[in-house]
């Protein structure tokens, strides 16, 4: 999740390079000290498209998307797995209804959320193909062992940032996803695949 502003910043700060030096023939290293000052300058110029906003459309879909992984646990018969679930489930509904009284936390949990919960519905997805499917790989029994825990980090990452909803500081949610990606080896594979790939096997 590449912030916009570490996208405009540069390229702003390129285009006057390019219009510096190239084009109008200034000193090189001129060119390159006025190149950094744009670029940290556009980082503060560019923030606040960082900055999301309170949206009904988007807190219903997340709703939506909670409500299917919450209906997950009617099709899976792993207790430890079911127990997650409805604990994830549970946790991020409290998020929803707290999000409106602190509108200043709606950034790192629509963060959040565009991660984790499509995460999740993967993970389980790929569960319950694999359930019903024989001669697995020593890799996919390795997954399947691991599902249980899979989901109860993703537990854990969704309860900090129901913590979180009560404190001033915020939490840095991007640094905890790739904590979270370089702890789970499986992951990798899993986001590169859209919801729909896994679900239409």
């Amino acid at each position: 999740m590449i912030k916009k502003r570490y996208l405009y910043a540069p390229l702003l700060a390129s285009i006057l390079f390019i219009i510096l030096y190239l084009i109008l023939d200034f000193d090189l290293i001129l060119s390159l000290i006025l190149t950094v000052i744009t670029y940290f300058a556009g980082i503060f110029l560019y923030k606040e498209k960082d900055v999301r906003k309170y949206d009904p459309d988007l807190i219903m879909h997340y709703c939506y998307l909670i409500s299917k992984i919450n209906n997950y646990s009617s099709k899976i018969e792993n207790e430890e797995l079911n127990k997650n679930i409805l604990e994830m489930t549970s946790i991020s509904e409290k998020i929803i209804s707290m999000l409106e009284q602190k509108p200043n936390k709606v950034t790192q949990v629509y963060d959040g959320f565009d991660y984790y919960l499509p995460l999740t519905i993967k993970i389980i997805n790929q569960y319950i193909y694999l359930h019903d499917k024989t001669d697995l790989t020593s890799d996919e029994e390795k997954f399947m062992k691991s599902i249980s825990n899979y989901i109860k980090k993703i537990c854990n990452e969704i309860d900090k940032l129901h913590k979180n909803m009560n404190y001033t500081k915020m939490l840095d949610i991007n640094s905890s996803i790739d904590i979270f990606r370089k702890d789970n080896d499986v992951i990798e594979n899993l986001e590169k695949r859209s919801i729909d790939d896994v679900e239409g096997r």
